[in-house]
C-alpha cells in the first residue's frame, strides 16, 4: 500500500525522501506509471507542492551569476578529450574569444514544462530550451510535468535533457543537514534509467549559463508515430561562429539513446574551422558510428543510427545557416555547399 506524506519545508521532505521505498511526486507523469507496476510502485509518495519555492524561473546578471556558480565554471570550449559527453571542457571566455553574454538561468525542480516554455527570460535568454520544452507531449502534459521530474525520472525518450546537454547545464542537488552539491548534466546519468540521486536527496534547479554572444542554438526532434509521442531521436546543436570560423560547438543526442549522450572529441572537429558541409557530413559520420542506440517500438537502434547520420547533418546546417546570419558571424560563414 502506497501512503502520501505532505511536507512544508525542504528538510521535512529530505527526511521524508530518507525512507526506504519513498519518491518524489510532482507532476506524476511519469510516477504514474510506477503506480500501475507492482515492481515499482513506491511504498511513500512525499509530496513536493507544499514547496512553492521550488517553482521559480530567475535569471541573473554577469556579477550575481559568478558569485552564485564558484566554483562550479561553465564548459563551453573546445574539447580534448574522448569521454563520450554532451559538451566541451573549457571557459566560456574561451569559447567567445572574450566577449560573453554573462549570467544564466536557475529554473526551479518544480517549474512545469509550461512555465519554462513561456517564461520571457527563458525564450530572451536561451529560445532553443524554451523550444525543447513547449514540443513535449500537449497542453496538459506541460502544465503539470516538471524540470526536477523530467531529469530524476530518467526517462530516455524526453526532449529537455538531450537540450539542457548541449547547453551544459548542472543540476542542484539538495542534501540532508543543508548540505548541496552541484552535478553537471554530463555526470548525472551514471547508467541507463539511473540517476545519481542517492536517498535523502532532492533535485531543488537546474542552473544554465546564458552562452557567448552570437551562441545560437537548435533542436530537431524525429518523430515516427504521433506529434504527441514521444520523440524517436532527437539532436541538439549550439554554436557560435565568428568570422567564417566556428568558435565553439555542443552536440546532443538523445531520445534514440539510453541516456542523452555527446561526443566532445568530434565536436572539436568543427572548431577552429570553417564548418563547411563537407565537415558537416563528416562530424554528422563520425557521431552516427560512435553513438549506441536502442531498440523499441518507435524504431530500431540500426535505423536510429542512420537517423542520426541524417539528423546530426541538418540540424547543424540549419545552425550554421542561423550563426551566419547573427551579429557575431559574417557573410563568410555561409557554407560552400549545402549539407541538407
Amino acid at each position: 500500500m502506497t501512503t502520501w506524506t505532505h511536507p512544508t519545508s525542504l528538510p521535512e521532505a529530505l527526511a521524508a525522501l530518507a525512507e526506504p521505498g519513498a519518491a518524489a511526486a510532482a507532476g506524476c507523469t511519469r510516477l504514474a506509471f510506477d503506480l500501475a507496476d507492482p515492481r515499482r510502485r513506491p511504498t511513500r509518495l512525499v509530496s513536493l507542492r507544499g514547496l512553492p519555492d521550488l517553482a521559480g524561473i530567475t535569471a541573473g546578471t554577469a556579477a550575481e551569476w559568478s558569485e552564485r556558480t564558484a566554483g562550479t565554471a561553465a564548459e563551453w570550449s573546445e574539447c580534448t578529450t574522448g569521454r563520450p559527453v554532451g559538451g566541451t571542457a573549457g571557459t566560456t571566455a574561451e569559447w567567445s574569444g572574450g566577449g560573453t553574454a554573462g549570467g544564466g538561468l536557475v529554473l526551479g525542480a518544480m517549474a512545469t514544462h509550461g512555465q519554462v516554455a513561456a517564461h520571457p527570460a527563458v525564450r530572451a535568454t536561451l529560445p532553443v530550451l524554451a523550444e525543447a520544452f513547449a514540443r513535449v507531449g500537449n497542453v496538459r502534459v506541460r502544465g503539470v510535468a516538471t524540470v526536477g521530474g523530467v531529469l530524476a525520472g530518467a526517462g530516455y525518450a524526453w526532449d529537455p535533457p538531450t537540450v539542457l546537454l548541449a547547453l551544459g547545464a548542472r543540476v542542484r542537488i539538495a542534501r540532508p543537514g543543508g548540505a548541496v552539491r552541484v552535478v553537471p548534466l554530463d555526470e548525472f546519468y551514471p547508467a541507463p534509467g539511473t540517476t545519481v540521486l542517492r536517498p535523502g536527496e532532492l533535485i531543488t534547479a537546474v542552473e544554465v549559463d546564458a552562452p557567448p554572444t552570437g551562441t545560437v542554438g537548435r533542436y530537431q526532434p524525429f518523430r515516427t508515430r504521433s506529434v504527441e509521442d514521444t520523440t524517436c531521436l532527437g539532436v541538439a546543436v549550439t554554436m557560435r561562429v565568428v568570422d567564417g570560423v566556428c568558435a565553439g560547438a555542443r552536440i546532443a543526442i538523445g531520445s534514440g539513446t539510453p541516456v542523452p549522450v555527446g561526443f566532445g572529441d568530434i565536436d572539436a572537429e568543427l572548431v577552429g574551422r570553417a564548418p563547411d558541409a563537407a565537415r558537416i557530413r563528416a562530424v554528422a559520420d563520425a557521431y552516427a558510428d560512435a553513438v549506441v542506440c536502442v531498440d523499441d517500438l518507435k524504431a530500431s537502434a540500426a535505423y536510429r543510427a542512420e537517423m542520426v547520420r541524417v539528423w546530426v547533418r541538418r540540424t547543424l546546417a540549419a545552425a550554421l545557416a542561423e550563426a551566419a546570419a547573427t551579429p557575431a558571424a559574417t557573410p563568410a560563414a555561409t557554407p560552400a555547399g549545402t549539407a541538407g
